[in-house]
């Protein structure tokens, strides 16, 4: 037996990556090399200061997400909240459920992601009125295809700007 099912969080190892300037960390993609047909899953580190994504919500693919280490300014549904380590947050199937996290702290933010890897799901992004087919591999905004990033460049501005403070937030 190879043991490839069991993974140790202090073995993994991160792959840099970035989309633009406000997106950026380092993740673990597990998932594929433990051998999940159905589930996708990552640990992510997610740097000071940055967002996770672009704020989202799925149609067929619910999430949940453990915090591992450190403290982030959730908004879902428009609304703000501070997780911590050791949170569990699901997120379901709809509008009421588009999410983003934002490191507001001087520390790494480390989270564990679980999804369902459903070939179906349409991704919604309110911020932009834009939406992913993932069968087509596609980005659409307004019936034009266009780029992941598209009216995401400043996430910062659809934020309260009370919770984007590092200093503020950091004790």
């Amino acid at each position: 037996m190879n043991w490839n099912n069991i993974k140790n969080l202090s073995g993994l190892q991160f792959e840099r990556w970035s989309a633009g300037d406000k997106y950026q960390g380092e993740s673990a993609e597990i998932s594929a090399e433990m051998g999940a047909k159905n589930l996708g899953f990552h640990v992510e580190i997610l740097s000071p200061g940055m967002f996770s994504c672009p704020y989202h919500f799925h149609r067929h693919e619910e999430e949940l997400f453990i915090v591992l280490d450190g403290k982030a300014m959730l908004r879902q549904n428009n609304q703000y909240r501070e997780v911590t380590s050791g949170d569990i947050i699901h997120f379901g199937l709809s509008e009421e459920n588009a999410h983003q996290f934002y490191n507001h702290t001087h520390k790494d933010f480390k989270f564990f992601a679980l999804s369902a890897n459903d070939e179906n799901d349409i991704v919604e992004y309110p911020d932009s009125d834009k939406i992913y087919i993932r069968k087509q591999k596609k980005m659409f905004q307004h019936k034009n295809e266009v780029h992941y990033l598209t009216d995401e460049e400043e996430p910062e501005k659809y934020w309260d700007k009370k919770y984007l403070s590092q200093d503020s937030m950091d004790k």
